[in-house]
């Protein structure tokens, strides 16, 4: 890099934070339109991760003695968080007194990772009988790992096709409750009935296709709209838990809620992000969901560990 550009570069971005500043208002601006483009949704994802991205801008803006720069900054900030609760109108409250808590299920989804040794099975194992999950649901089974699975069935007798070859977007559920009229559709989604307690329950099982390239967004988006049929056909009763490669954030993930009329919890105090698991849980983003038909309330949602997948599980409490 000749002298010339180096002085070019730190004119713009060091001294006066101008392209930083500008980068900062078109990924607010992208991030927040309907588009297509698989680029553009990826930024969608990344909402909390943009806002932190704008306090740090803030103080760079301050420290350059922009002041006016940095009062726009914060008015971004503002603007751009509004617009992403304001959107998210399915989210619920938790519960927060006892009394209101009736009958309780807990389920647990974890994206195991197809790559994970099979050494970590046994910390897995140990984790899981832990948790006590009703409900497991996981994705990236690899042969190796998948029979290693099968040896929960003494403790998870009901199951969803834990006996067939699988691909790394099938995903296998595990219940200690009776499961009836399973089935897996044609975009990898698991159906089932729940039979818990004399109430029946319409699980949804899938692991969506990341939107990595265009291609593979597109697709994503006909294994999206399939999914939304075959809920609005189920119409009570259903819960939806898995791997969504899509973030609370996102624009994508608040039209699927409202066409498909399923409700989250979304809590900033106590972030549950599950991917990528090395970085700290405020930092990640939350790919894995539970979501719920408006006659389950949440009780509480945690993380456990990842023990050498790449996701962390997401375990939720669910009134009903």
């Amino acid at each position: 890099m000749n002298h010339r550009a180096f002085t070019f570069i730190d004119k713009t971005v060091f001294k006066n934070g101008n392209l930083l500043f500008f980068f900062f208002i078109i990924a607010c601006l992208l991030s927040r339109s309907n588009s297509d483009f698989f680029f553009i949704d990826i930024l969608g994802q990344l909402g909390f991760q943009i806002v932190i991205g704008g306090v740090i801008l803030f103080f760079i803006l301050l420290f350059l003695k922009r002041f006016w720069a940095s009062v726009i900054c914060v008015f971004i900030c503002v603007l751009f968080s509004a617009d992403i609760l304001l959107s998210c109108n399915h989210c619920k409250d938790s519960i927060i007194d006892e009394f209101q808590i009736r009958n309780k299920i807990r389920l647990m989804t974890f994206n195991i990772s197809y790559t994970n040794p099979v050494s970590n099975f046994e910390n897995i194992k140990e984790m899981i009988l832990s948790e006590n999950p009703d409900v497991i649901q996981f994705q990236e089974i690899s042969p190796k790992m998948l029979n290693e699975i099968k040896s929960l069935k003494s403790v998870f007798p009901y199951s969803t096709n834990l006996d067939k070859p699988l691909d790394i977007f099938d995903s296998v559920i595990l219940s200690k409750h009776p499961l009836i009229n399973s089935r897996t559709e044609d975009n990898k989604a698991v159906l089932t009935t729940l039979n818990l307690n004399e109430t029946k329950i319409n699980l949804v099982g899938i692991h969506l296709l990341p939107g990595g390239t265009q291609e593979h967004f597109n697709l994503a988006l006909e294994q999206v709209d399939y999914l939304k049929t075959l809920i609005n056909n189920i119409n009570e009763n259903v819960i939806l838990i898995g791997d969504l490669n899509m973030t609370s954030t996102s624009r994508r993930f608040s039209k699927f809620l409202r066409e498909t009329n399923l409700y989250t919890v979304t809590s900033y105090t106590k972030p549950t992000s599950t991917w990528p698991a090395f970085l700290p849980n405020f930092l990640g983003i939350q790919l894995e969901h539970v979501l719920f038909s408006d006659n389950f309330k949440l009780i509480n949602k945690k993380n456990a560990n990842n023990f050498g997948s790449d996701h962390r599980p997401l375990i939720v409490d669910l009134s009903y």
